[in-house]
């Protein structure tokens, strides 16, 4: 994790500065989920040149079956060779919680400890993993639908030496949390602006249908918006579609660019009792910087599979 953390905020800092690729994801739609395509070029001393296919069937969830599942093909960014072709489930897992982790350190206030995690599954999992990294996290809340879900993802804060315990209610976790997570599938607001304190930065991370969104419209009225793509977040996030078209952000709300903030060209947070909202749509230069760099080490410890195409 950590070391994922330090491969993206190299890929930020070089879409900050202009040096990366990457068109809006494809998506086309089966009855039962979505496929999408993720190209992406960055243009470094570390170039990388790539494309992760991923799909994502919400009903995986009542099998064994994960409910993402990704393909990462890294090319020669000189030639075009075809290097490498990995699994990219790991991949989108940890990158996620990663840049979560990096929005945290730019846009947390100063101090922060208290988290809470909305949600149970895979990310909410990784997300544990990920923000030690970037704060000292005090205590975690966790709220979840399943309460053995909440107990285990509780169970796995506190073999990492983190206080948790499981909230009955969003607001009985939220209260007085520095940062909350939703890492839900909800199609349905599950957090309101009334359920936060004032300084609190949000990582909005769920993944749902076209229209289904994780944050209310008056939360987003109230917050300062950080985004990872403006194109993106104009076009798939539902928190700020839908917010718009109930009125209650303008037509062209104001959204800042994560990479921004990182190379410090735009300011993250104004002060401790502004609500920041990282809006996480995922993007391709996430993946690909982060295959890129599992391709090195993986030459490096002689590990995969060579083979002539």
């Amino acid at each position: 994790m950590r070391e994922c953390i330090d491969v993206l905020r190299s890929a930020f800092l070089a879409q900050a500065h202009g040096r990366v690729k990457m068109p809006l994801r494809t998506m086309a739609a089966s009855t039962s989920g979505i496929l999408g395509a993720m190209p992406a070029s960055i243009q470094t001393d570390g170039a990388a040149l790539g494309a992760k296919l991923v799909t994502v069937f919400p009903g995986n969830t009542a099998s064994e079956m994960p409910t993402h599942q990704a393909l990462i093909l890294s090319f020669d960014p000189t030639t075009g060779e075809p290097l490498c072709l990995m699994d990219g489930r790991y991949i989108t897992e940890i990158r996620t919680a990663a840049t979560s982790a990096l929005a945290t350190e730019a846009l947390a206030v100063k101090g922060a400890s208290v988290v809470a995690i909305i949600g149970t599954g895979v990310q909410a999992h990784a997300h544990v993993d990920a923000l030690p990294h970037v704060m000292n996290v005090r205590e975690v809340r966790v709220w979840g639908r399943t309460a053995a879900k909440a107990e285990a993802l509780g169970e796995h804060a506190r073999r990492q030496g983190i206080n948790a315990r499981t909230a009955a209610t969003v607001a009985d976790a939220c209260a007085g949390a520095h940062v909350v997570c939703t890492v839900t599938s909800s199609t349905e607001p599950v957090l309101n602006a009334r359920e936060l304190d004032r300084g609190t930065h949000v990582n909005a991370v769920g993944m749902a249908p076209p229209n289904g969104r994780e944050l209310s419209s008056d939360l987003m009225k109230d917050a300062r918006i950080i985004v990872d793509s403006l194109d993106g977040a104009r076009k798939e996030a539902a928190e700020i579609r839908l917010a718009i078209a109930e009125g209650a952000l303008p037509p062209k709300p104001e959204l800042i660019l994560l990479c921004d903030v990182i190379a410090g060209k735009a300011q993250g947070r104004h002060d401790d009792n502004e609500v920041t909202v990282f809006e996480s749509l995922g993007l391709a230069l996430e993946d690909i910087s982060t295959a890129a760099f599992v391709v090195e080490r993986a030459r490096a410890q002689r590990r995969g599979q060579e083979f002539a195409l």
